[in-house]
């Protein structure tokens, strides 16, 4: 039997279990170049917990990469994975491309006590093209999927070249399809 999600919004309240929301808010921020900016700080927490909790694995550094991603060609978008970064935060920022999209989906979802994705907290998002994405540390989700356009995305994550130190991957059992209303199919012709 097929399960749903239905993509939601994405907000800074919505999406707190999960990670952050990056993007300029309505908090403080400070005047920089000269009055022409306005930087807003600490608008994600950047997370490395190897070395705070094991001493005997390989130092980790930060990777800052960039992922091009097709856009998701069905939808309701079919969930067959999802992956987590045990220790590292991973942060994921759209970049202008030639023809910017409306946005994009994550799939999120809490460890469980069996050291898996706990599917009851599985929720979908819909994220603007001005706003990043930040995982936290050890949350599972789903690789990125744009929507409608090609999209760019600026990464950083700290990796220390250990597979599973770097990233865990679970098939998921079941039939998980999310609806993402506001968007359409991208047509394989634009891929």
């Amino acid at each position: 039997m097929t399960q749903y999600l239905t993509a939601i919004p994405v907000t800074r309240e919505n999406f707190t279990a999960y990670g952050d929301v990056v993007c300029a808010h309505d908090g403080p921020f400070i005047s920089a170049n000269q009055g022409t900016a306005q930087r807003y700080n600490h608008v994600a927490t950047c997370t490395n917990n190897r070395e705070a909790e094991q001493s005997n694995v390989p130092k980790a550094n930060p990777n800052l990469c960039i992922f091009r991603c097709k856009p998701a060609t069905q939808i309701p978008f079919p969930i067959k994975l999802l992956e987590r970064h045990p220790y590292s935060s991973q942060c994921f920022i759209p970049m202008a491309t030639e023809r910017p999209s409306k946005g994009y989906l994550v799939i999120v979802a809490l460890n469980g006590k069996d050291d898996k994705p706990d599917l009851s907290t599985m929720k979908a998002f819909t994220f603007a093209r001005n706003q990043g994405v930040n995982y936290g540390a050890g949350i599972w989700h789903h690789p990125m999927v744009a929507l409608e356009e090609l999209t760019d995305f600026g990464c950083i994550v700290w990796e220390n070249k250990v597979s599973q130190h770097d990233c865990n991957i679970v098939e998921i059992g079941g039939d998980y399809k999310t609806y993402i209303p506001g968007y359409r199919a991208a047509s394989s012709s634009k891929l």
